[in-house]
């Protein structure tokens, strides 16, 4: 009526605040932009202290510390607590005997935030401009675990999540070692015994909370899984140094090493809780539990000999056998040597004191390396079993009261060797002017062969992977580093370092009848290895391309047409790298920066699809006002069996294309350069009070970045191993930080 017209004039009517109780319960609200990436993501908090001391007394000396670290994160309810204890005791109790002892304890405790799939910076970066997703009660008025979803119930509220789900990391560890060395009185040069023990005992704890009404979730779970490790480690080595006459030096070492470890694994779970508010295993309706104990032994030999002549000439050997317990008899034994060479030429007499050329050495060296597997015995253990029409585990066990146990979905080849490193590697190190400007430059080839991995088994086989050998890789880097003192006298100094790094993998074979094998990632895309591709690549939906490589367009929507399966859409590694860094300083003022530059590469950068896809970006909204996307590409022509390609060029709606673009992975890998300011720090040192040295410094970290991925830190990605740098989905974003603190030393 007209009352409800003049009432609501400028209003619009949203039903989810309506729900909600937004407002005035009404949901009819004014148009209001709102930022909802920085009203969630606030201010972080970081704070460091450390009290050490540390004296010489006589023929002891000792070193204590203590530190503490705190820190709130971006993300509400994220943070870190670190406690740390260190103690450090030296003991020359006479010519020949000396002892010690060093302790380490510390306390962490993460509260993280999930990734992926189970993010929830999908729902910040995604959410419309005009939703105003921090005002909005998170859950329904008086029903806790009905969550306020402004488009999907597959994510979370984020701010239902931080006041209600946890993942929570817990560290205890203590790790130290004592020693005691011998030191006899030879004529034949010098001989000493070191004998060195010691234990590391860590225990993580590890809980993940869903509390009842999370998305895809609605009963609610919790998971509580962990490990208690213990490691002895026992080192004993016999020593000998001497020198020949003036021109031969001979140094000398055997030893021993033994490492024992064992660990208990634990994984209890508790799903569907009866009540809100109460997320505990005791709370829940069905449990679920498994505990695993695993004990693994280590014994080495090794020795060493270097030679020297007139400080020129330098040959190294070293060897070591291991035998191991975790890999399957007869492949428990392995032996890796290495050698080395180098020329220090500058000792020429020809050479000796050069104004220009102060110091040069050309190295050669080669070193094989192996590493162990984790074989296993094959074992029985309960299964769960999921489906496609529903989340989580569907059929757990024990159902009915009937248990089950079949053989583990993984097994181990009985063959498994340990996968081996081959590496040459040679260089030059040089240095001019009195060592005011240093040059070297190191070249190496690796070699890894048997990589172990887990190969994928055809389901009739009973298991979904095997551990085996088969992969090789072939590595080829090149290294420089530049290092030139500018300037320098009694007030000023300018010193500037310059490094590049440029790195090439090739993955030359894996396991038999295995082209391609996943590393990380989802159903698509994925980071894989692929036999004569380069190391890693990224495996995806693709666009349909024409034998010139041009983009196939759909003849009727001229949309860009997606590949029938996944295909290699980009190699991930970068070209190459570089790095800066700059110190000056003025008397007591100091300054330096580190600077980095990586050229090439490539990303999956899942976000910014999804973001596209629901038009909550710039690029979306200048496509909406220019009425739509540019497009270029070819349409067929002719037939299937005989196409024609023909040039087309024109405007889509955006709307149509950002939908499409959501369904091609390759529409969301982006070039990964960058040129990043990682750390710029001020110090200044005040004059000495009695004893006491007092230096303030502030820092700006990670402030400045200039990168092709748009509005994105290519460096924010997710996971730290395989998919580290190259798979980004729901990550949190890098963060800038800035600081300062205060030095006291006495």
């Amino acid at each position: 009526n007209g009352n409800d017209a003049t009432k609501y004039q400028g209003k619009y009517y949203n039903p989810i605040y309506a729900n909600a109780g937004y407002g005035d319960g009404s949901g009819w609200v004014v148009p209001t932009i709102h930022d909802n990436v920085s009203d969630f993501l606030g201010t972080g908090f970081t704070e460091n202290t450390t009290v050490n001391l540390s004296q010489n007394v006589g023929q002891a000396s000792y070193s204590f510390s203590l530190s503490n670290a705190h820190q709130d994160g971006i993300v509400p309810s994220s943070g870190m607590d670190r406690w740390g204890a260190r103690g450090l005791v030296d003991w020359n109790i006479n010519e020949a005997w000396k002892t010690g002892f060093s302790v380490n304890y510390t306390s962490t405790k993460v509260n993280s935030i999930p990734g992926g799939n189970s993010g929830i910076m999908n729902v910040i970066y995604s959410a419309p401009a005009e939703y105003d997703l921090k005002g909005v009660p998170n859950h329904l008025p008086g029903q806790p675990t009905q969550q306020t979803l402004f488009r999907s119930a597959n994510f979370n509220n984020p701010y239902w999540w931080a006041e209600n789900n946890e993942y929570l990391q817990h560290t205890n560890r203590a790790f130290g070692n004592a020693y005691l060395e011998f030191r006899p009185k030879v004529s034949w040069g010098q001989f000493w015994i070191r004998e060195q023990a010691g234990l590391d005992i860590y225990t993580n704890d590890n809980d993940e909370i869903e509390e009842m009404g999370s998305a895809l979730n609605a009963g609610g779970s919790i998971l509580n899984q962990g490990v208690t490790n213990n490691t002895f480690n026992n080192l004993i080595t016999a020593n000998y140094s001497n020198r020949f006459g003036e021109d031969w030096a001979l140094d000398a070492m055997i030893g021993n090493e033994i490492n024992h470890q064992q660990q208990r694994n634990w994984y209890y779970t508790g799903t569907g809780f009866n009540f809100y508010g109460m997320p505990t295993i005791g709370n829940a309706k069905t449990y679920t539990s498994q505990e695993a104990t695993y004990a693994e032994r280590s014994i080495g030999a090794f020795a060493s000999v270097n030679l020297s002549w007139r400080d020129m000439i330098y040959l190294s050997a070293t060897g070591r056998n291991d035998w191991l317990s975790s890999m399957p008899r007869g492949h428990r034994s392995f032996f890796y040597p290495s050698v080395s060479a180098s020329w220090l030429f500058t000792q020429l007499d020809a050479l000796r004191n050069n104004p220009v050329l102060s110091f040069g050495k050309v190295r050669l060296s080669y070193a094989s390396v192996g590493q162990a597997g984790g074989y296993q015995n094959n074992f029985f253990y309960t299964p769960g079993y999921s489906s496609g029409m529903y989340s989580g585990t569907v059929l757990t066990y024990p159902f009915g009261g009937v248990s089950s146990y079949v053989p583990y979905w993984r097994s181990y080849d009985e063959n498994l060797k340990p996968q081996n490193t081959k590496n040459i590697e040679t260089g030059i190190d040089l240095s001019f002017f009195q060592d005011r400007l240093r040059v070297d430059y190191t070249y190496s080839y690796q070699n890894v062969t048997d990589q172990i991995m887990n190969v994928p088994q055809a389901g009739s086989t009973g298991y979904q992977q095997m551990v085996t050998n088969g992969g090789q890789i072939i590595t080829n880097s090149h290294e420089v580093n530049l290092a030139a003192t500018l300037f320098k006298n009694k007030d000023w100094s300018a010193d500037l370092g310059v490094s590049f790094t440029k790195i090439n993998s090739e993955v030359k074979k894996l396991a038999a009848g295995v082209e391609s094998i996943m590393l990380t990632g989802y159903a698509t895309p994925q980071i894989r290895a692929e036999v004569g591709s380069p190391f890693p690549i990224i495996y995806g939906i693709g666009y349909q391309r024409d034998p010139q490589g041009n983009i196939i367009l759909d003849p009727e929507t001229h949309l860009p047409l997606a590949t029938a399966g996944d295909i290699n859409i980009g190699n991930a590694a970068p070209d190459f790298n570089m790095g800066f860094n700059l110190d000056l300083r003025y008397k007591r003022v100091s300054l330096s920066t580190t600077w980095t530059w990586q050229q090439g590469g490539k990303m999956f950068f899942g976000s910014r699809g999804v973001m596209n896809m629901f038009g909550a970006t710039q690029e979306t909204a200048d496509a909406r006002n220019n009425g739509g996307v540019e497009v270029s590409g070819v349409v067929n022509t002719g037939t299937a069996e005989n196409p024609v390609y023909t040039p087309w060029s024109g405007t889509v709606p955006a709307q149509d294309y950002y939908v499409a673009m959501g369904e091609i992975s390759e529409a969301s890998v982006f070039d990964t350069s960058f040129l990043k300011m990682r750390d710029l720090t001020i110090n200044y040192q005040l004059p000495k009070i009695g004893n006491l040295d007092v230096t303030v410094y502030g820092f700006a970290r990670n402030v400045l970045v200039w990168a092709k991925m748009p509005e994105f830190d290519p460096e924010s990605s997710l996971g730290n191993n395989n998919g580290g740098g190259y798979f980004e989905n729901y990550a949190a974003p890098q963060t800038m930080s800035f600081g300062g603190g205060l030095k006291l030393a006495f």
